[in-house]
């Protein structure tokens, strides 16, 4: 394509796309696992009604939880074979974190970036950790059904709470990731890259200089 330049093949593409959908239906029948839906008449609204039913619900999200746990596994194991850990947070991070942030809000300029902001790397973990505590205590929940598992109260006590605090702290992960997207106009390229796979050279040239040399250079 011309004056474009790839940022995310097809299969990366697919792979953020499953892990998306399946976070948010987790996260839909999570929160109506507690259960808040009748109490709050969600229920009531037109193609809500199965939320009613709590194997209903439950089931959803068991079938959520399979599909995004292994498109997550997909998704380490490709880039790993594969070497890429672009994504992985560099020393600095932290402090250009902060300039890229300041220069979205017009304070300051951003600094020369690679092919992801600092940010975004530092989020990436992030997220990642929240990840790692939603699938190992939900595994967790899942397998204390089962008759030769027992747990002590305190300890599904502890479990629970532990698999509750990261979902909601997914919840406000997410929305900070897709605000920043959507809210802040320098992102939106950002965004259309995840759904083409391409972006614009003069962006890449201008926001991330050093991704650009590098490719110029290879």
């Amino acid at each position: 394509m011309k004056n474009k330049i790839k940022r995310h093949s097809l299969i990366e593409i697919i792979e953020h796309w499953i892990i998306a959908f399946s976070g948010i239906v987790l996260l839909f029948t999570g929160l109506g696992c507690l259960p808040l839906y009748k109490r709050y008449y969600i229920t009531e609204i037109p193609g809500f009604g199965w939320t009613a039913d709590f194997y209903n619900v439950t089931i959803v999200h068991y079938v959520a939880s399979v599909v995004f746990v292994s498109a997550v596994i997909f998704h380490i194991f490709y880039h790993g074979l594969r070497r890429d850990f672009a994504l992985l947070p560099k020393r600095g991070d932290i402090s250009k974190s902060i300039k890229v942030i300041g220069a979205m809000i017009g304070l300051g300029k951003e600094p020369p970036s690679e092919k992801y902001l600092p940010e975004q790397r530092i989020a990436y973990v992030g997220i990642g950790f929240i990840i790692i505590l939603l699938t190992v205590t939900g595994i967790i929940k899942v397998l204390k059904n089962l008759e030769w598992i027992v747990l002590s109260p305190l300890a599904e006590s502890i479990n629970t709470l532990i698999h509750t605090l990261s979902g909601f702290i997914f919840i406000f992960a997410f929305i900070i990731h897709v605000g920043t997207v959507l809210l802040f106009r320098s992102n939106w390229p950002l965004l259309k890259s995840m759904l083409t796979g391409y972006i614009d050279e003069e962006y890449v040239k201008h926001r991330h200089s050093l991704w650009y040399e590098e490719i110029k250079k290879n």
